[in-house]
């Protein structure tokens, strides 16, 4: 290495040159700074012999190294310019700014591993996190502390710590706040933000990354995909060490797990929206508050709040429940005309209710607090209604237009059968029936009405009771089950 040193007339150094794997030093406090390049120069300010600026080119490479937290940085660039503080005599010069001239890099080492997650740990390597622009700038305190590093022009981070996929994130600019003790607090990156980790790839207008919550917030635009959803929102939060996710502002989530993941009231993707989402990515758990809306196939459902299970496959909706489920097939009533043929629509059943709770696994929904249903030619109200259904299979290719329902989508729940509980009032046309419990079957087109005291009132015929009554859809067959055994009646009415 060769050094030429250049003194004022008066006698103080002026600029001190070395050329040739150029190497130096600088404590300060309990920190040391380590640089090396293959060409270096240093300008002084006068009298004091202090160093005004200093150029580094080649192969730069400059590590800060703290004492006592053993956190690390290290820049590496082809140029480097640093300016110094006016310094004092027989004060160190303290750093004030520094740049690239040029594509830079910086690479934070973590004094600890951070995993996130409790157990044994699966590797001791430090948690790093890189940062890399077109330029960096960076920034320091009175103190001579590194305080904010500005990164423009094709940012790029990375993250990596054990037990975790590697993080990586893209965007036009960007800002690192950096702590007294040589690592960062937080990163804010703008324009484009493209990020990805693991499955799970997300962008937005801005990130903002928070080291000690290990949270990631994303604004403008968010959305974030994985492998079976997507969620767009306002603003989106990741806290990386629960798996937890928050999205405000007004949020819309399509859960493309078809395949049998979750639970599915149609082989089709599910769309939800809602003011608000509570998720963990761990759990598989999702709360959408605030308008909550739901929609699969020709199912809706919508409450002031929906929570799915994904692995329990469940479904819970709270609160001024409203929901839409397609009907199995079952008989025409009696006085139904023939369909044109062309499309034909499914027969839907519209539920309100209080709570509601949809199984998967059970093929089951239970609605509690004021539920009624109605269909097209019924409706039923009880404390409590329990909704079963069955899977519609391939569409028959041989049933004939205007058969009652229509060719649902192969997989689609459909209601096959529908039983009310607590003083069930169900109503046909001018018929009311009344019992404490009430069993609808689509496949025949019945009630069955038992509990209490079962009563069919009819406008037209009177009224009709019995232990057990059972009535036709569509006909006026009515089965009277009493103490003197079963009887059919069977009315029909004269038009006036």
């Amino acid at each position: 290495m060769t050094i030429t040193a250049q003194f004022s007339p008066e006698g103080w150094l002026t600029i001190i040159e070395g050329a040739g794997d150029v190497r130096g030093s600088r404590r300060t406090g309990k920190e040391v700074d380590d640089f090396h390049a293959e060409h270096g120069t240093m300008e002084l300010w006068p009298k004091v012999n202090q160093p005004r600026q200093m150029n580094l080119k080649g192969s730069v490479q400059l590590t800060t190294q703290a004492d006592t937290s053993g956190e690390a940085r290290m820049l590496q660039t082809r140029e480097l310019l640093v300016e110094f503080a006016d310094g004092k005599k027989g004060q160190g010069s303290k750093p004030k700014r520094a740049e690239t001239l040029g594509t830079g890099s910086i690479e934070w080492t973590d004094a600890e591993r951070q995993t996130g997650t409790p157990g044994p740990p699966a590797s001791s390597e430090a948690a790093h996190t890189k940062l890399q622009a077109d330029k960096l700038e960076m920034q320091f305190g009175e103190e001579g502390k590194a305080r904010q590093l500005v990164a423009a022009g094709n940012v790029l981070t990375e993250r990596a710590a054990a037990g975790k996929p590697l993080q990586t994130a893209t965007a036009h600019n960007g800002v690192a706040h950096l702590l007294a003790s040589g690592g960062w607090s937080q990163m804010d990156l703008q324009g484009e933000v493209r990020l990805k980790e693991g499955h799970r790839s997300v962008q937005a207008d801005h990130a903002t990354f928070v080291r000690a919550t290990q949270t990631v917030l994303l604004t403008g635009k968010a959305l974030a995909r994985d492998t079976t959803a997507e969620t767009q929102a306002p603003r989106i939060t990741f806290v990386q060490t629960t798996g937890e996710i928050r999205a405000e502002g007004g949020v819309r989530s399509t859960d493309f797990s078809t395949g049998g993941s979750g639970a599915q009231l149609a082989a089709l993707p599910a769309n939800i929206s809602a003011d608000a989402m509570q998720a963990n990515s761990k759990t598989g758990r999702a709360l959408y508050t605030g308008h909550a809306r739901l929609w699969q196939g020709d199912s809706v459902m919508e409450a002031d709040s929906i929570e799915l299970l994904r692995e329990e496959r469940v479904m819970n909706a709270v609160g001024n429940v409203r929901a839409v489920f397609p009907q199995a097939a079952g008989p025409l009533p009696a006085e139904t005309v023939p369909v044109q043929p062309g499309p034909k629509k499914p027969r839907l059943w519209h539920v309100t209710a209080g709570t509601l709770t949809y199984r998967d696994a059970e093929g089951c929904t239970h609605l509690e607090k004021n539920v009624v249903a109605q269909a097209a030619e019924q409706k039923m109200r009880a404390a409590a209604v329990d909704l079963y259904f069955t899977r519609a299979e391939k569409p028959n290719s041989n049933v004939a237009m205007g058969s009652a329902a229509a060719n649902p989508a192969a997989g689609a729940q459909q209601i096959s059968r529908a039983v009310g509980t607590g003083g069930v009032i169900v109503e046909q046309g001018t018929r009311k029936a009344t019992a404490e419990r009430g069993e609808y079957s689509a496949a025949d087109g019945k009630f069955v009405m038992s509990g209490g005291n079962p009563t069919i009132y009819d406008a037209v015929e009177g009224t009709t009771t019995g232990r057990q009554l059972t009535f036709f859809l569509a006909d006026d067959t009515i089965i009277v089950d009493s103490e003197n055994g079963p009887r059919t009646l069977t009315r029909h009415r004269v038009e006036k």
